[in-house]
C-alpha cells in the first residue's frame, strides 16, 4: 500500500512492489493475481485499517466534538516520514487513477462514504449531546469535515505554514456551531 501511495499506480513497477513485500515475481502473481489486483487489495486494506481506525477513535471518543477537532488537528502535528507518505492514500488514488478505473473508483467511493458515515455518527452524538445544534444537517457536516481534512492534507503535503493550516482547522470547527 505504501509504495502505491507514495509512487501512484501507475509510478509503481512490479519490481517496486517485490522489493517492497520481499518476495518474488511468482509470488506475487501466486499470491495476488496481478498488480491491479494487489492494488485494489490495498484500497480495501486502507480502509479498512486507517478509516476503520478513525472510526474507532471517532466512536470512543468521550466528547464527539473534541475528537473532530483532535481529528483535524492531527494533520497540524504529522511529521513526515520516510515510510509513510502524506495525504490520503484514498485522496492520491482518486486523483490519479479514479476517472479511468472502475474497480478502484468504486473501492475509492466507498472508503470516502466510510469516512463520511463514521464522522455523521460523531456529528449526531456530539447534536444528542449538545455539542453541535441539533438543528444542523449532521450528514452535510460529515461531508464538509471530510471535505476539510483531506484539504487539510493537501495543504500540509504542499508546505502549508501551521498559521493557514490552523485556519482551516479554526473555520471547519467553526461549521459545527
Amino acid at each position: 500500500m505504501h509504495v502505491f501511495w507514495a509512487r501512484g499506480y501507475d509510478g509503481t513497477s512490479l519490481c517496486d512492489l517485490m522489493d517492497a513485500m520481499e518476495i518474488s515475481k511468482s509470488s506475487l502473481y501466486e499470491t495476488f493475481g496481478s498488480k491491479h489486483e494487489l492494488f485494489l487489495e490495498s484500497l480495501d486494506h486502507y480502509s479498512d485499517n486507517v478509516i476503520g481506525l478513525l472510526a474507532v477513535k471517532l466512536a470512543a471518543a468521550e466528547s464527539p466534538r473534541a475528537a473532530i477537532a483532535a481529528s483535524l488537528r492531527l494533520v497540524l502535528d504529522e511529521e513526515p516520514h520516510a515510510d509513510k507518505p502524506q495525504g490520503c492514500f484514498l485522496g492520491r488514488c482518486a486523483v490519479d487513477i479514479g476517472g479511468r478505473d472502475l474497480a478502484a473508483a468504486t473501492r475509492i467511493a466507498s472508503g470516502v462514504e466510510q469516512m463520511i458515515e463514521a464522522f455523521h455518527d460523531t456529528v449526531a452524538r456530539a447534536q444528542a449531546l449538545g455539542e453541535i445544534p441539533a438543528d444542523r444537517d449532521a450528514r452535510a457536516l460529515a461531508r464538509y469535515l471530510v471535505s476539510s481534512l483531506n484539504g487539510l492534507r493537501v495543504m500540509a503535503e504542499a508546505k502549508a505554514d501551521r498559521d493557514a493550516l490552523e485556519d482551516v482547522v479554526r473555520l471547519t470547527l467553526a461549521a459545527l456551531d
